[in-house]
Protein backbone atom coordinates (compact mmCIF):
# COMPACT_ATOMS: atom_id res chain seq x y z
CA UNK A 1 0.00 0.00 0.00
CA UNK A 2 1.01 3.81 -0.48
CA UNK A 3 3.49 4.69 2.39
CA UNK A 4 1.18 7.24 4.45
CA UNK A 5 2.84 10.63 5.35
CA UNK A 6 3.85 11.20 8.52
CA UNK A 7 3.36 14.87 10.68
CA UNK A 8 6.45 16.32 11.76
CA UNK A 9 7.61 16.11 15.42
CA UNK A 10 6.74 18.73 17.77
CA UNK A 11 9.35 20.58 20.10
CA UNK A 12 10.19 18.29 23.22
CA UNK A 13 9.00 19.20 26.57
CA UNK A 14 11.97 19.20 29.65
CA UNK A 15 11.80 18.88 32.98
CA UNK A 16 9.15 17.79 35.11
CA UNK A 17 6.24 18.65 32.50
CA UNK A 18 7.69 16.42 30.25
CA UNK A 19 8.07 13.89 33.23
CA UNK A 20 4.47 14.51 33.95
CA UNK A 21 3.29 14.20 30.19
CA UNK A 22 5.15 10.92 30.13
CA UNK A 23 3.70 9.35 32.88
CA UNK A 24 -0.06 10.20 32.40
CA UNK A 25 0.13 9.38 28.36
CA UNK A 26 1.08 5.95 30.10
CA UNK A 27 -0.79 5.48 33.01
CA UNK A 28 -4.25 6.89 30.90
CA UNK A 29 -3.98 7.44 27.42
CA UNK A 30 -2.67 3.91 26.28
CA UNK A 31 -5.44 2.22 27.51
CA UNK A 32 -8.15 3.60 26.13
CA UNK A 33 -6.94 5.75 22.79
CA UNK A 34 -4.68 2.86 21.03
CA UNK A 35 -6.78 0.49 19.89
CA UNK A 36 -8.42 3.13 18.59
CA UNK A 37 -6.10 4.52 16.90
CA UNK A 38 -5.08 0.90 15.40
CA UNK A 39 -8.33 0.69 14.03
CA UNK A 40 -8.00 4.37 12.36
CA UNK A 41 -5.04 3.42 10.89
CA UNK A 42 -6.27 0.58 9.31
CA UNK A 43 -7.59 1.16 5.34
CA UNK A 44 -11.35 1.13 4.68
CA UNK A 45 -12.31 -1.46 2.03
CA UNK A 46 -13.10 0.65 -1.57
CA UNK A 47 -12.31 -0.83 -4.06
CA UNK A 48 -10.64 2.06 -6.71
CA UNK A 49 -9.72 1.11 -10.19
CA UNK A 50 -8.16 1.99 -13.51
CA UNK A 51 -8.97 0.86 -16.78
CA UNK A 52 -6.19 0.64 -18.75
CA UNK A 53 -6.51 -0.23 -22.46
CA UNK A 54 -4.21 -1.80 -25.15
CA UNK A 55 -4.50 0.91 -27.62
CA UNK A 56 -2.87 2.95 -25.63
CA UNK A 57 0.37 3.58 -23.25
CA UNK A 58 0.62 1.71 -20.15
CA UNK A 59 2.06 -2.11 -20.75
CA UNK A 60 3.97 -2.91 -23.64
CA UNK A 61 7.04 -2.52 -21.97
CA UNK A 62 8.93 -2.79 -18.64
CA UNK A 63 9.09 1.04 -18.34
CA UNK A 64 5.26 1.60 -19.00
CA UNK A 65 4.65 -0.95 -16.65
CA UNK A 66 7.08 0.70 -14.08
CA UNK A 67 4.81 3.80 -14.59
CA UNK A 68 1.67 2.73 -14.45
CA UNK A 69 2.29 0.80 -10.62
CA UNK A 70 3.76 4.30 -9.28
CA UNK A 71 0.77 6.35 -10.93
CA UNK A 72 -1.85 3.85 -9.10
CA UNK A 73 0.21 4.02 -5.78
CA UNK A 74 0.21 8.24 -6.17
CA UNK A 75 -3.57 8.07 -6.47
CA UNK A 76 -4.23 6.04 -3.57
CA UNK A 77 -5.67 3.33 -6.02
CA UNK A 78 -5.31 -0.41 -5.17
CA UNK A 79 -6.82 -2.14 -8.74
CA UNK A 80 -6.03 -2.43 -12.14
CA UNK A 81 -8.15 -3.66 -15.03
CA UNK A 82 -5.52 -4.22 -17.54
CA UNK A 83 -7.19 -5.27 -21.58
CA UNK A 84 -5.28 -8.62 -21.93
CA UNK A 85 -7.82 -9.56 -25.05
CA UNK A 86 -8.63 -7.12 -27.22
CA UNK A 87 -9.96 -9.14 -31.06
CA UNK A 88 -9.14 -12.55 -30.27
CA UNK A 89 -5.78 -11.68 -29.65
CA UNK A 90 -3.22 -11.82 -26.86
CA UNK A 91 -1.36 -9.05 -24.65
CA UNK A 92 0.02 -11.76 -22.76
CA UNK A 93 2.97 -14.67 -23.97
CA UNK A 94 1.05 -17.90 -22.40
CA UNK A 95 -1.95 -18.03 -24.30
CA UNK A 96 -4.22 -19.94 -26.91
CA UNK A 97 -4.49 -17.16 -29.28
CA UNK A 98 -2.18 -15.27 -31.22
CA UNK A 99 0.16 -12.56 -29.56
CA UNK A 100 -1.39 -9.32 -30.77
CA UNK A 101 0.65 -8.43 -33.52
CA UNK A 102 1.31 -4.46 -32.20
CA UNK A 103 4.46 -2.59 -33.39
CA UNK A 104 5.27 -0.82 -29.87
CA UNK A 105 4.72 -4.29 -27.51
CA UNK A 106 8.35 -5.35 -26.55
CA UNK A 107 8.67 -8.54 -27.92
CA UNK A 108 8.00 -11.91 -26.39
CA UNK A 109 11.47 -13.54 -25.96
CA UNK A 110 12.25 -10.23 -24.04
CA UNK A 111 8.55 -9.70 -22.06
CA UNK A 112 5.35 -10.91 -20.88
CA UNK A 113 3.23 -8.24 -20.24
CA UNK A 114 0.78 -10.14 -17.70
CA UNK A 115 3.38 -11.37 -15.76
CA UNK A 116 6.14 -8.22 -15.27
CA UNK A 117 2.46 -6.53 -14.51
CA UNK A 118 1.32 -8.91 -11.54
CA UNK A 119 5.06 -8.89 -10.30
CA UNK A 120 5.58 -5.18 -10.27
CA UNK A 121 1.86 -4.83 -9.10
CA UNK A 122 1.77 -7.35 -5.95
CA UNK A 123 4.80 -6.10 -5.02
CA UNK A 124 3.29 -2.72 -4.17
CA UNK A 125 0.10 -4.27 -2.64
CA UNK A 126 -2.25 -3.58 -6.24
CA UNK A 127 -4.51 -6.33 -7.98
CA UNK A 128 -4.59 -7.08 -11.09
CA UNK A 129 -7.20 -8.24 -13.10
CA UNK A 130 -7.22 -9.80 -16.89
CA UNK A 131 -10.10 -7.34 -19.12
CA UNK A 132 -11.06 -9.25 -21.67
CA UNK A 133 -13.33 -8.31 -24.70
CA UNK A 134 -15.69 -11.30 -24.61
CA UNK A 135 -17.76 -11.06 -28.31
CA UNK A 136 -15.99 -8.80 -30.34
CA UNK A 137 -13.52 -10.47 -32.36
CA UNK A 138 -13.32 -9.86 -36.12
CA UNK A 139 -13.06 -6.54 -37.60
CA UNK A 140 -11.87 -5.56 -41.03
CA UNK A 141 -8.73 -3.86 -39.60
CA UNK A 142 -7.42 -6.08 -37.81
CA UNK A 143 -3.85 -7.01 -39.00
CA UNK A 144 -4.07 -11.14 -37.44
CA UNK A 145 -7.55 -11.05 -39.73
CA UNK A 146 -6.73 -13.91 -42.11
CA UNK A 147 -3.51 -15.54 -40.54
CA UNK A 148 -3.33 -19.01 -39.12
CA UNK A 149 -4.15 -19.28 -35.28
CA UNK A 150 -6.55 -16.41 -35.53
CA UNK A 151 -10.25 -17.18 -34.59
CA UNK A 152 -11.58 -15.24 -37.36
CA UNK A 153 -9.83 -17.21 -40.16
CA UNK A 154 -11.39 -20.42 -39.70
CA UNK A 155 -14.34 -19.56 -38.04
CA UNK A 156 -15.42 -15.95 -38.82
CA UNK A 157 -18.05 -14.05 -40.74
CA UNK A 158 -16.38 -15.82 -44.06
CA UNK A 159 -16.87 -19.00 -42.99
CA UNK A 160 -20.27 -21.04 -43.55
CA UNK A 161 -22.49 -23.48 -41.59
CA UNK A 162 -21.46 -24.83 -38.68
CA UNK A 163 -17.59 -23.37 -38.84
CA UNK A 164 -19.23 -20.00 -38.73
CA UNK A 165 -19.44 -19.27 -34.74
CA UNK A 166 -19.93 -15.25 -35.10
CA UNK A 167 -23.28 -13.36 -34.80
CA UNK A 168 -25.64 -12.14 -38.00
CA UNK A 169 -28.45 -9.77 -38.54
CA UNK A 170 -31.70 -10.48 -38.84
CA UNK A 171 -31.15 -9.18 -42.37
CA UNK A 172 -28.47 -11.60 -42.79
CA UNK A 173 -25.45 -9.07 -42.81
CA UNK A 174 -22.54 -10.89 -40.81
CA UNK A 175 -21.10 -9.24 -37.85
CA UNK A 176 -17.64 -10.05 -36.34
CA UNK A 177 -18.94 -10.83 -32.77
CA UNK A 178 -18.94 -14.38 -31.32
CA UNK A 179 -22.86 -15.64 -31.14
CA UNK A 180 -23.59 -16.87 -27.93
CA UNK A 181 -26.05 -19.49 -29.52
CA UNK A 182 -22.97 -21.28 -31.03
CA UNK A 183 -21.69 -24.09 -28.69
CA UNK A 184 -17.94 -24.00 -30.52
CA UNK A 185 -18.11 -20.17 -29.22
CA UNK A 186 -18.94 -20.72 -25.75
CA UNK A 187 -16.42 -23.84 -25.40
CA UNK A 188 -13.81 -21.25 -27.43
CA UNK A 189 -14.29 -18.51 -24.84
CA UNK A 190 -14.18 -21.14 -21.83
CA UNK A 191 -10.97 -22.56 -22.99
CA UNK A 192 -9.15 -18.55 -23.57
CA UNK A 193 -10.12 -18.13 -19.33
CA UNK A 194 -9.00 -21.60 -18.17
CA UNK A 195 -5.66 -21.79 -20.15
CA UNK A 196 -5.26 -17.90 -18.77
CA UNK A 197 -5.86 -18.83 -14.96
CA UNK A 198 -3.88 -22.35 -15.10
CA UNK A 199 -0.67 -19.99 -16.87
CA UNK A 200 -1.15 -16.92 -14.59
CA UNK A 201 -1.99 -18.74 -10.70
CA UNK A 202 -1.58 -15.18 -9.24
CA UNK A 203 -4.35 -13.10 -11.40
CA UNK A 204 -6.93 -11.63 -8.91
CA UNK A 205 -9.49 -11.26 -11.27
CA UNK A 206 -11.17 -11.90 -14.66
CA UNK A 207 -12.83 -8.55 -15.73
CA UNK A 208 -15.83 -9.83 -18.85
CA UNK A 209 -16.61 -6.72 -21.66
CA UNK A 210 -18.32 -6.98 -24.31
CA UNK A 211 -20.10 -9.90 -22.46
CA UNK A 212 -23.63 -9.46 -24.81
CA UNK A 213 -24.81 -9.35 -28.29
CA UNK A 214 -24.51 -5.61 -30.42
CA UNK A 215 -27.81 -4.71 -30.69
CA UNK A 216 -31.64 -6.09 -31.02
CA UNK A 217 -31.11 -7.53 -34.30
CA UNK A 218 -28.22 -9.53 -33.75
CA UNK A 219 -28.26 -13.46 -32.87
CA UNK A 220 -28.91 -14.76 -36.15
CA UNK A 221 -26.10 -17.24 -36.42
CA UNK A 222 -27.61 -20.01 -38.09
CA UNK A 223 -26.80 -22.86 -35.62
CA UNK A 224 -27.90 -20.66 -32.48
CA UNK A 225 -31.16 -19.77 -34.88
CA UNK A 226 -32.11 -23.48 -35.45
CA UNK A 227 -31.36 -24.58 -31.61
CA UNK A 228 -33.97 -22.21 -30.65
CA UNK A 229 -36.20 -23.82 -33.20
CA UNK A 230 -35.84 -27.24 -31.98
CA UNK A 231 -36.13 -25.66 -28.30
CA UNK A 232 -39.42 -24.35 -29.47
CA UNK A 233 -41.17 -26.40 -32.07
CA UNK A 234 -40.77 -24.29 -35.15
CA UNK A 235 -39.31 -24.76 -38.40
CA UNK A 236 -35.64 -25.18 -38.64
CA UNK A 237 -35.83 -22.93 -41.78
CA UNK A 238 -37.95 -19.59 -39.54
CA UNK A 239 -36.02 -16.99 -38.46
CA UNK A 240 -37.79 -15.13 -35.76
CA UNK A 241 -38.54 -11.41 -35.41
CA UNK A 242 -36.13 -9.07 -33.46
CA UNK A 243 -38.71 -8.48 -31.34
CA UNK A 244 -40.16 -11.80 -31.00
CA UNK A 245 -40.35 -12.21 -26.91
CA UNK A 246 -39.38 -15.60 -27.00
CA UNK A 247 -36.43 -15.61 -28.94
CA UNK A 248 -35.41 -12.38 -26.87
CA UNK A 249 -35.59 -14.71 -23.79
CA UNK A 250 -33.31 -17.20 -25.86
CA UNK A 251 -30.43 -14.45 -26.65
CA UNK A 252 -30.35 -13.45 -22.84
CA UNK A 253 -30.18 -17.12 -21.45
CA UNK A 254 -27.24 -18.02 -24.05
CA UNK A 255 -25.59 -14.84 -22.74
CA UNK A 256 -26.51 -15.22 -19.24
CA UNK A 257 -25.34 -18.78 -19.69
CA UNK A 258 -21.91 -18.34 -20.66
CA UNK A 259 -21.22 -15.92 -17.57
CA UNK A 260 -22.21 -18.53 -15.45
CA UNK A 261 -20.62 -21.29 -16.81
CA UNK A 262 -17.55 -18.90 -16.65
CA UNK A 263 -17.65 -18.24 -13.29
CA UNK A 264 -17.60 -22.06 -12.12
CA UNK A 265 -14.71 -22.52 -15.00
CA UNK A 266 -12.89 -19.72 -13.30
CA UNK A 267 -13.91 -21.29 -9.78
CA UNK A 268 -13.30 -24.78 -10.03
CA UNK A 269 -9.60 -23.39 -10.27
CA UNK A 270 -8.96 -21.07 -7.87
CA UNK A 271 -11.89 -20.19 -6.04
CA UNK A 272 -10.29 -16.62 -4.91
CA UNK A 273 -10.35 -15.37 -8.15
CA UNK A 274 -12.91 -12.39 -8.67
CA UNK A 275 -15.28 -12.30 -11.37
CA UNK A 276 -16.35 -9.45 -12.82
CA UNK A 277 -18.07 -7.63 -16.09
CA UNK A 278 -18.13 -4.42 -17.68
CA UNK A 279 -21.87 -3.74 -17.76
CA UNK A 280 -24.07 -1.60 -19.57
CA UNK A 281 -26.10 1.77 -18.35
CA UNK A 282 -26.60 3.48 -21.20
CA UNK A 283 -29.29 6.53 -21.08
CA UNK A 284 -31.69 6.55 -17.80
CA UNK A 285 -34.17 4.31 -16.66
CA UNK A 286 -37.41 6.50 -16.43
CA UNK A 287 -38.13 6.41 -12.35
CA UNK A 288 -35.31 4.01 -11.81
CA UNK A 289 -37.84 1.83 -10.01
CA UNK A 290 -36.61 -2.07 -10.23
CA UNK A 291 -39.06 -2.64 -12.09
CA UNK A 292 -38.38 -0.83 -15.25
CA UNK A 293 -35.12 -3.04 -15.73
CA UNK A 294 -36.64 -4.64 -18.45
CA UNK A 295 -36.81 -1.16 -20.18
CA UNK A 296 -33.29 -0.82 -19.85
CA UNK A 297 -31.04 -0.81 -23.02
CA UNK A 298 -28.98 -3.56 -21.01
CA UNK A 299 -32.15 -6.01 -21.22
CA UNK A 300 -34.04 -5.44 -23.79
CA UNK A 301 -31.54 -4.24 -26.69
CA UNK A 302 -27.92 -6.16 -26.12
CA UNK A 303 -29.90 -9.12 -23.97
CA UNK A 304 -27.28 -8.34 -21.15
CA UNK A 305 -29.94 -9.33 -17.71
CA UNK A 306 -26.86 -8.15 -15.55
CA UNK A 307 -29.04 -7.33 -12.43
CA UNK A 308 -30.09 -11.49 -12.56
CA UNK A 309 -26.44 -11.98 -12.29
CA UNK A 310 -25.99 -10.36 -9.02
CA UNK A 311 -28.85 -11.72 -7.79
CA UNK A 312 -28.12 -15.75 -9.32
CA UNK A 313 -24.70 -14.84 -7.74
CA UNK A 314 -22.94 -15.42 -11.23
CA UNK A 315 -20.37 -12.69 -10.59
CA UNK A 316 -18.45 -11.33 -7.72
CA UNK A 317 -19.60 -7.67 -8.43
CA UNK A 318 -20.12 -5.52 -11.16
CA UNK A 319 -18.94 -2.48 -12.79
CA UNK A 320 -21.77 -0.57 -14.81
CA UNK A 321 -20.54 1.62 -17.01
CA UNK A 322 -21.96 5.37 -15.93
CA UNK A 323 -19.94 7.34 -18.90
CA UNK A 324 -22.27 10.26 -18.65
CA UNK A 325 -21.21 14.37 -18.40
CA UNK A 326 -21.08 15.70 -15.52
CA UNK A 327 -21.33 19.11 -17.24
CA UNK A 328 -24.60 18.08 -19.39
CA UNK A 329 -28.12 18.29 -16.62
CA UNK A 330 -29.77 15.57 -18.77
CA UNK A 331 -26.52 13.11 -18.54
CA UNK A 332 -25.74 14.32 -14.70
CA UNK A 333 -29.26 13.35 -13.73
CA UNK A 334 -28.84 9.70 -15.47
CA UNK A 335 -25.96 9.34 -13.50
CA UNK A 336 -27.51 10.15 -10.11
CA UNK A 337 -30.19 7.97 -11.27
CA UNK A 338 -28.58 4.98 -11.89
CA UNK A 339 -25.83 5.12 -9.00
CA UNK A 340 -29.52 5.71 -6.81
CA UNK A 341 -30.39 2.17 -8.34
CA UNK A 342 -27.48 0.35 -8.13
CA UNK A 343 -27.57 0.77 -4.23
CA UNK A 344 -30.10 -1.88 -4.27
CA UNK A 345 -29.46 -4.09 -7.04
CA UNK A 346 -26.14 -5.70 -5.76
CA UNK A 347 -28.21 -9.30 -5.22
CA UNK A 348 -25.91 -11.50 -3.89
CA UNK A 349 -22.79 -9.62 -4.75
CA UNK A 350 -21.82 -6.07 -5.42
CA UNK A 351 -21.68 -2.99 -7.56
CA UNK A 352 -18.46 -0.82 -8.13
CA UNK A 353 -19.86 2.60 -10.16
CA UNK A 354 -17.82 2.95 -13.51
CA UNK A 355 -17.27 6.67 -14.23
CA UNK A 356 -16.71 7.97 -17.67
CA UNK A 357 -13.28 9.90 -16.62
CA UNK A 358 -12.17 11.16 -19.64
CA UNK A 359 -15.44 13.14 -20.01
CA UNK A 360 -15.24 15.65 -17.03
CA UNK A 361 -12.45 17.49 -15.68
CA UNK A 362 -10.97 16.72 -12.60
CA UNK A 363 -12.47 18.46 -10.32
CA UNK A 364 -16.24 17.07 -12.03
CA UNK A 365 -14.58 13.48 -11.62
CA UNK A 366 -14.07 13.99 -7.89
CA UNK A 367 -17.25 14.85 -7.98
CA UNK A 368 -18.52 11.88 -9.39
CA UNK A 369 -16.36 9.76 -7.36
CA UNK A 370 -17.84 11.31 -4.38
CA UNK A 371 -21.27 11.18 -4.89
CA UNK A 372 -21.00 7.50 -5.80
CA UNK A 373 -19.41 6.53 -3.01
CA UNK A 374 -21.93 8.46 -0.42
CA UNK A 375 -23.94 5.78 0.95
CA UNK A 376 -27.62 6.85 0.81
CA UNK A 377 -29.93 7.34 3.46
CA UNK A 378 -31.01 4.25 4.09
CA UNK A 379 -26.89 2.75 4.32
CA UNK A 380 -26.96 1.11 1.25
CA UNK A 381 -23.68 1.96 -0.37
CA UNK A 382 -21.57 0.55 -3.44
CA UNK A 383 -18.06 -1.18 -3.23
CA UNK A 384 -16.03 1.44 -4.91
CA UNK A 385 -15.51 2.81 -8.17
CA UNK A 386 -13.65 2.26 -11.78
CA UNK A 387 -12.33 4.75 -14.09
CA UNK A 388 -12.25 4.62 -17.48
CA UNK A 389 -9.36 5.24 -18.31
CA UNK A 390 -6.07 5.17 -17.12
CA UNK A 391 -4.79 7.06 -20.46
CA UNK A 392 -7.06 9.72 -20.32
CA UNK A 393 -8.76 10.39 -16.90
CA UNK A 394 -10.34 13.51 -17.74
CA UNK A 395 -10.82 15.62 -20.45
CA UNK A 396 -7.37 15.82 -22.52
CA UNK A 397 -4.61 12.51 -22.98
CA UNK A 398 -1.48 14.27 -21.87
CA UNK A 399 0.84 12.87 -19.16
CA UNK A 400 0.56 16.34 -17.36
CA UNK A 401 -3.30 15.91 -17.18
CA UNK A 402 -2.92 12.15 -15.98
CA UNK A 403 -0.84 13.21 -13.31
CA UNK A 404 -3.47 16.38 -12.79
CA UNK A 405 -6.12 13.81 -12.50
CA UNK A 406 -3.85 11.50 -10.26
CA UNK A 407 -2.83 14.50 -7.60
CA UNK A 408 -6.79 15.45 -7.60
CA UNK A 409 -7.27 12.34 -6.61
CA UNK A 410 -5.28 11.82 -3.76
CA UNK A 411 -5.87 15.34 -2.46
CA UNK A 412 -10.13 15.03 -2.75
CA UNK A 413 -11.48 11.52 -2.81
CA UNK A 414 -9.12 9.45 -2.26
CA UNK A 415 -7.19 11.36 0.34
CA UNK A 416 -7.25 8.22 2.51
CA UNK A 417 -5.81 4.71 1.58
CA UNK A 418 -8.05 2.52 0.79
CA UNK A 419 -8.25 -1.58 0.84
CA UNK A 420 -9.76 -3.74 -2.24
CA UNK A 421 -12.47 -5.22 -0.48
CA UNK A 422 -12.14 -8.73 0.79
CA UNK A 423 -15.57 -10.27 -0.47
CA UNK A 424 -16.73 -11.78 2.07
CA UNK A 425 -18.21 -14.87 -0.40
CA UNK A 426 -14.49 -15.34 -1.08
CA UNK A 427 -12.62 -14.77 2.30
CA UNK A 428 -15.04 -16.93 4.22
CA UNK A 429 -17.50 -18.55 2.06
CA UNK A 430 -20.47 -20.58 3.76
CA UNK A 431 -21.35 -21.69 0.47
CA UNK A 432 -20.49 -24.03 -2.40
CA UNK A 433 -21.48 -24.68 -6.03
CA UNK A 434 -21.50 -27.29 -8.30
CA UNK A 435 -21.05 -28.18 -11.92
CA UNK A 436 -21.37 -31.47 -13.73
CA UNK A 437 -22.68 -32.97 -17.58
CA UNK A 438 -25.88 -33.92 -18.53
CA UNK A 439 -25.30 -38.04 -18.89
CA UNK A 440 -26.54 -41.38 -18.68
CA UNK A 441 -25.43 -44.69 -18.96
CA UNK A 442 -22.44 -42.73 -20.37
CA UNK A 443 -24.16 -41.06 -22.96
CA UNK A 444 -24.33 -37.32 -22.48
CA UNK A 445 -27.88 -35.83 -22.80
CA UNK A 446 -28.04 -32.28 -24.66
CA UNK A 447 -30.45 -30.05 -23.08
CA UNK A 448 -31.53 -32.47 -20.46
CA UNK A 449 -33.88 -31.51 -17.60
CA UNK A 450 -32.33 -31.44 -14.29
CA UNK A 451 -33.62 -31.77 -11.33
CA UNK A 452 -31.30 -30.91 -7.53
CA UNK A 453 -32.82 -32.74 -4.75
CA UNK A 454 -31.20 -32.28 -1.08
CA UNK A 455 -32.04 -34.81 1.44
CA UNK A 456 -34.86 -36.22 -1.04
CA UNK A 457 -36.37 -32.12 -1.12
CA UNK A 458 -36.47 -31.20 -4.52
CA UNK A 459 -34.94 -27.44 -4.50
CA UNK A 460 -34.86 -26.07 -8.52
CA UNK A 461 -34.92 -27.86 -11.76
CA UNK A 462 -31.46 -26.41 -13.94
CA UNK A 463 -31.14 -26.23 -18.17
CA UNK A 464 -28.60 -27.91 -19.14
CA UNK A 465 -27.05 -26.98 -22.40
CA UNK A 466 -26.18 -28.63 -25.98
CA UNK A 467 -23.19 -30.34 -24.50
CA UNK A 468 -24.76 -31.33 -21.17
CA UNK A 469 -23.34 -29.04 -18.75
CA UNK A 470 -25.46 -27.43 -16.09
CA UNK A 471 -24.26 -25.65 -12.98
CA UNK A 472 -25.76 -23.81 -9.45
CA UNK A 473 -24.21 -21.32 -7.39
CA UNK A 474 -24.49 -20.65 -3.58
CA UNK A 475 -26.00 -24.52 -2.13
CA UNK A 476 -25.33 -25.01 1.58
CA UNK A 477 -23.06 -27.45 2.13
CA UNK A 478 -24.37 -30.96 2.47
CA UNK A 479 -24.90 -34.07 0.50
CA UNK A 480 -27.55 -33.62 -3.04
CA UNK A 481 -28.55 -35.72 -5.76
CA UNK A 482 -29.12 -34.48 -9.52
CA UNK A 483 -32.04 -36.25 -11.15
CA UNK A 484 -31.35 -35.72 -14.95
CA UNK A 485 -33.69 -37.08 -17.80
CA UNK A 486 -33.66 -37.67 -21.05
CA UNK A 487 -36.36 -35.13 -22.76
CA UNK A 488 -36.93 -37.48 -26.18
CA UNK A 489 -36.93 -40.52 -24.55
CA UNK A 490 -37.79 -40.33 -21.06
CA UNK A 491 -34.88 -42.37 -18.88
CA UNK A 492 -33.45 -40.84 -16.48
CA UNK A 493 -30.28 -41.44 -14.11
CA UNK A 494 -29.15 -40.12 -10.92
CA UNK A 495 -26.00 -38.68 -9.97
CA UNK A 496 -24.84 -37.82 -6.03
CA UNK A 497 -22.60 -34.50 -5.15
CA UNK A 498 -21.22 -33.15 -1.98
CA UNK A 499 -21.33 -29.45 -1.73
CA UNK A 500 -18.22 -27.93 0.53
CA UNK A 501 -18.08 -24.17 1.63
CA UNK A 502 -16.38 -22.07 -1.20
CA UNK A 503 -15.72 -24.63 -3.61
CA UNK A 504 -17.20 -26.25 -6.61
CA UNK A 505 -17.98 -29.67 -6.41
CA UNK A 506 -17.79 -31.21 -10.01
CA UNK A 507 -19.33 -34.20 -11.68
CA UNK A 508 -18.57 -36.10 -14.45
Amino acid sequence: MPTRSIAAPRPRRTGARALGALLVCLAVCLPASAPAARAADQPAEQLRAFWVDALNPGFRNHPQVDELVADALRANANTLFVQMRRHGDARYNQSIEPRAADPLLAPADAFDPLAYLLEKAHLHGLAVHAWLVISVTCRDNDPLRGLPGHLCTAHGPASSGAARWTTATYRGAQVGDLDFGHPEAVRHIEQVVQHMLRNYPALDGIHYDYIRFGGADHGYNQVSVERFNRATARPLNQRPAPDDPAWSQWRRDRVTELVRRLYLRVKALNPRVQVSAATITWGGLGSYHPNDWPNSAAYSRVFQDWRAWLQEGILDFAVPMHYFAEGDAQTRGWYDGWLAWDRGQAGRRAIVAGVGAWLNSAEQNSAQIARALAPAADGGALAGVALFSYHRPQQGDSPEQRRALIDQLRASVFAQPARAPAWPWIANPTTGHIQATAAIDGQVVPDAHVSLFRQGVWLRDLSASSDGWFGAIDLEPGNYSVLVRNPANGRAAELALQVLPGSVANGP
